[in-house]
């Protein structure tokens, strides 16, 4: 379970950063959409599995669980703020607020992904 945990979690990594890079670079598309949504379901699958292996082994760090799922939080408000710019003609107030709230929640999410690492290491 863990190792599948871990493997949703770097999938998470590498399509959040994809989506996040790519859509400041070239512009919200509607690829861009699906690029997050796939990293927000591989997000919530390895918080999932990581949060089933950590009560199978009595080991709950509470402060990365409180730091994970607010950044979950984070990506599902962020995925929706890019469905909305992307489906809604003319959106442009929510595409402006999409690109300046995209790389501080990207980098609270960052905090999360690593502090999850640091704390499976040091277990």
């Amino acid at each position: 379970m863990l190792f599948q945990a871990i493997i949703c979690m770097c999938l998470a990594l590498v399509f959040y950063t994809w989506a996040v890079f790519s859509a400041r670079s070239r512009g919200l598309h509607r690829k861009h959409l699906y690029i997050f949504g796939f990293g927000l379901v591989c997000d919530y699958l390895g918080t999932h599995l990581m949060l089933l292996y950590g009560f199978a082994n009595g080991i709950e760090p509470a402060w990365h669980t409180a730091t994970g799922i607010a950044s979950l939080c984070g990506m599902a408000f962020h995925f929706t703020l890019a469905l909305v710019a992307t489906l809604v003609r003319r959106a442009e107030a929510v595409n402006r607020l999409f690109h300046r709230v995209s790389l501080s929640i990207y980098t609270c999410w960052l905090i999360a992904f690593f502090s999850g690492m640091i704390a499976g290491v040091s277990h």
